[in-house]
């Protein structure tokens, strides 16, 4: 599909998917119907530190071989703190996957879904072609919560629809904590799990298109961090 038909589809993330029952109607509607596709900056900065140990780890990879460690450059322009951060995450980043010669791949954020109508938008990850033919998509965490899931069963079902192309017959999905050193592997069956992340993913995306239709404000947790503030009737003034 052409990028200019692809701009105007629907955007469905897997927060939508996982959460559409409880957000205000008015927010899912303008985020799922929003032309600008904006970004929550609030969320960038808070994973300033995840966002450039990934982006980093794929310029790291970006030709086969081991992860380059000088690739990982020290973020002066973040604070201290994130700075202290970012090295222990560079540290567990080499531990997890420092010896394991591999090419990543650029999968894009977003994948059109014409027989849904929409488009299914995520951070997959680190998506490496390892030597042996093997794929392997790397979600990387830096400090996840003790009682948070690694993979997240939302997130997995995203992840096999949108590698279908490119992981038809062989997929590992791995999950690693940084800071932590927390790890979690997943070996689907892809044909049993694809068919069912299809399924589970097309009723959802029915439910939240069905939901987006009535975009009643509600005053609540989604207030905080929205973007839609400005011309929200239980926000005058």
């Amino acid at each position: 599909m052409p990028p200019a038909e692809s701009e105007e589809l629907p955007h469905i993330s897997p927060r939508h998917l996982r959460l559409a029952d409880e957000m205000c109607r008015r927010r899912l509607a303008r985020e799922v119907h929003s032309g600008k596709r904006n970004v929550n900056r609030t969320g960038d900065m808070r994973f300033a530190v995840s966002n450039r140990i990934e982006a980093d780890a794929r310029l790291a990879q970006a030709e086969n071989g081991p992860p380059r460690p000088e690739a990982f450059v020290e973020p002066h322009d973040l604070e201290p703190e994130q700075q202290a951060l970012y090295r222990a995450a560079k540290r567990g980043y080499l531990d997890a996957f420092g010896v394991v010669a591999a090419r990543v791949a650029d999968l894009g954020f977003r994948s059109a879904l014409p027989g849904l109508g929409v488009e299914l938008s995520s951070n997959l990850g680190i998506a490496a072609e390892l030597d042996d033919g093997g794929r392997e998509l790397r979600k990387v965490l830096v400090g996840a919560r003790r009682d948070t899931k690694l993979l997240d069963p939302v997130d997995v079902r995203v992840a096999l629809v949108r590698t279908e192309e490119w992981a038809p017959v062989q997929l590992e999905i791995v999950a690693v904590d940084v800071i932590e050193q927390r790890r979690s592997t997943h070996s689907p069956d892809l044909e049993a799990d694809r068919a069912e992340a299809h399924e589970w993913i097309a009723t959802r995306v029915e439910r939240v298109l069905e939901l987006a239709a009535d975009a009643r404000p509600q005053v609540g947790r989604d207030c905080q961090g929205c973007a839609f503030i400005s011309g929200c009737a239980k926000h005058p003034g």
